[in-house]
């Protein structure tokens, strides 16, 4: 049965590509236009249904624009071989090298103590410490390494049965919303971002990493403060027990002092970061060659924090490869001129509403096409280009407009579909309603929220 639903998601996906090729074309757009959508609905129905292996997808339709001669060669493989490929390649070495060290386990035991024994400062603390974390790291491996920590906890709080704990799923709910907001908060949390700094550097807008940073904390840290204290809202928490007190206190000093490859790991990840922010004012410091020189470091004779097996075991290439078959996808609908065909046809009127309005739109569409769409990277991809040629038609700053498509890209409350939300959403201590009678509500608000302080902050920053 499986198989046969794979098969009919293939022939789908080949339904739509061959739909774009014969059908008539809208006034406007050109045939090669119209094939770059099909394919990337494709894409996006066998991303969705888990078809095949995402990166295996990403690469194969971006060589379908070669076969159907909507790009050269020279021009898919821009999409490989550029900025956005080579720092997901870099950046994926600090998420190898921090699981693999004793640090968030540390991390959440302060946040226990933080805490003490109420339940809402709990909730409240591991979702700054998730996203935090997630700042650097990339999503999945940190909501998969907190909701351990959190499994923990809850043992330890008397091992309630799935579905029967609040404090269950307030954190089990909490742990992903604060992995994708942390995704956002700079630019190495996560693809997306990278995908929002690429396109605006090849217009002539670049945000330097530090810009990102100066908006990108406390915007993310007020929005994951004000949902997880809304999670415990909607699901009033039980208390925390002696024994989860006596778990967090064996986090902290059970663990022991930092070990040398510990001190080391650290070490080199802020060596990194300053270099990031130094980039601001040396340009010799591409925030790309950073990253990659990052990496090499980790792997130097006497630091050894990873050996190259473990980086190329663990180091997620399947995302790395998707964000490289996006960015060729998003580049054929530039170079067919089917993105600027997409924002006349379905937002051209709103280019004469004001700043405000323009930015609550994005706000909300962006939202509601990553419910739709449940994977990050690919609705970074499908939305960029075409908001932020919206921005510049508008006359308002296509910087918000793009960093808005990047926190929406990689943040969702609503339903556990995505990847992140999916990993907790296994272990059942919340349900579906659950996620969705927290997730709307947060959703409307904190769109509305966003669309206010990050084209803010862009302007104040001169982004």
């Amino acid at each position: 049965m499986k198989s046969q639903r794979k098969f009919l998601f293939l022939l789908l996906a080949a339904a739509l590509i061959l739909l774009s090729s014969f059908l008539p074309c809208p006034e406007g757009l050109t045939r090669a236009g119209m094939q770059s959508f099909g394919i990337i609905l494709a894409a996006i129905v066998l991303w969705v249904t888990e078809t095949m292996n995402m990166a295996v997808t990403g690469i194969f339709m971006a060589t379908l624009l070669v076969f159907m001669k909507i790009l050269s060669p020279g021009d898919m493989f821009k999409g490989f071989g550029g900025s956005v490929f080579f720092f997901m390649v870099g950046t994926m070495s600090i998420t190898t090298a921090m699981a693999s060290t004793t640090i968030p386990t540390r991390i959440a035991g302060m946040i226990m103590q933080w805490a003490k024994k109420s339940p809402r400062k709990l909730v409240v603390g591991f979702g700054i410490g998730t996203a935090l974390l997630s700042s650097i790291m990339s999503n999945i491996p940190t909501c998969a390494l907190f909701a351990s920590l959190g499994l923990a906890v809850l043992k330890a709080n008397g091992d309630p049965k799935p579905g029967a704990s609040n404090l269950g799923k307030c954190l089990m709910i909490a742990i992903p919303a604060a992995s994708v907001v942390g995704g956002y908060m700079t630019p190495a949390g996560g693809p997306t971002n990278i995908i929002a700094m690429n396109y605006l550097a090849e217009i002539g807008r670049p945000v330097t990493f530090l810009k990102w940073m100066i908006q990108g904390y406390p915007i993310g840290l007020v929005v994951i403060v004000l949902v997880s204290l809304w999670i415990t809202f909607v699901h009033k928490p039980e208390d925390i027990s002696d024994e989860a007190m006596r778990e967090a206190e064996k986090m902290v000093h059970g663990a022991g002092p930092l070990t040398a490859r510990e001190k080391k790991a650290l070490a080199v990840i802020a060596a990194m970061f300053v270099a990031w922010i130094a980039s601001s004012w040396v340009p010799v410091l591409n925030t790309t060659c950073v990253a990659l020189m990052g990496t090499c470091l980790f792997m130097f004779p006497g630091i050894e924090v990873l050996s190259w097996q473990e980086y190329s075991q663990k180091g997620g290439w399947d995302a790395t490869f998707m964000v490289g078959s996006v960015g060729a996808l998003a580049d054929a609908t530039l170079a067919t001129g089917a993105a600027k065909w997409l924002i006349t046809v379905t937002l051209g009127g709103a280019t004469h509403w004001p700043a405000f309005a323009i930015f609550l739109l994005i706000s909300f569409l962006v939202c509601c096409i990553h419910i739709l769409i449940p994977s990050g990277p690919a609705v970074a991809g499908l939305a960029v280009v075409p908001i932020v040629e919206l921005a510049v038609l508008a006359n308002i700053n296509p910087a918000g407009a793009a960093i808005l498509v990047s926190f929406w890209s990689a943040v969702t409350f609503v339903l556990p579909t995505d990847a992140v939300p999916m990993f907790t959403y296994k272990f059942k201590y919340y349900s579906f309603s659950d996620m969705v009678r927290t997730g709307v509500p947060a959703s409307i608000f904190v769109a509305v929220l966003v669309a206010i302080l990050i084209p803010g902050a862009c302007a104040l920053l001169g982004c």
